[in-house]
C-alpha cells in the first residue's frame, strides 16, 4: 500500500538532513534499478517506497502511512555533503523510526545492487601487478 504524501495532512513536518552517503546509494539504485523501488525492511517492519521526489514509509504490520521525506535540495551540493529535507510524520510514532529508516534503506538497496551486478561481466579489468622492476623507474 504505498501513499501518496501530497494527499495527506502530516501530523508533524520537520527538517532533516540524509547522511551523503546514504542519499547517495539510494540514487545510484534508483538510476540502476528504476523507479518507483518498493523495499521492505523487516527489522523495523515497514515498507518504503522510493521515488527520485519521495521517499514514502506505511507499516508492514497494519498498512498505514507512517512517514516520507521530501524537498530533497540537491542542486548545489557536492556529493560529499549532507541532504536537507523534510520529513513529514504521519503516526505519532513514526518518529522513532525516521533516525534508522534511511540507513536501512541503504543497506537494502546495496544488497540489490550487488545481486544485480554479480550476473554481468566486469566492466573493468583488475590490475595484475608485475613481477621485477617498474619500467617507470628505469632500475
Amino acid at each position: 500500500m504505498a501513499f501518496d504524501p501530497r494527499t495527506r495532512v502530516p501530523i508533524r513536518a520537520l527538517p532533516k538532513t540524509i547522511d551523503a552517503a546514504c542519499y547517495n546509494r539510494v540514487s545510484l539504485a534508483l538510476t540502476r534499478l528504476g523507479e518507483p523501488l518498493d523495499v521492505e525492511i523487516e527489522p523495523l517492519r515497514i515498507a518504503i517506497r522510493v521515488e527520485r521526489k519521495v521517499w514514502a514509509a506505511w507499516s508492514l504490520v497494519n498498512d498505514i502511512p507512517l512517514m516520507a521525506w521530501v524537498d530533497f535540495h540537491v542542486g548545489e551540493r557536492g556529493l560529499h555533503e549532507p541532504v536537507p529535507c523534510q520529513v513529514r510524520l504521519y503516526h505519532f510514532h513514526a518518529g522513532l523510526l525516521m533516525g534508522h529508516a534511511p540507513q536501512l534503506l541503504a543497506n537494502a538497496l546495496d544488497e540489490r545492487l550487488g545481486r544485480q551486478r554479480r550476473g554481468r561481466p566486469r566492466a573493468v579489468t583488475p590490475l595484475m601487478r608485475r613481477e621485477g622492476p617498474s619500467p617507470r623507474r628505469g632500475a
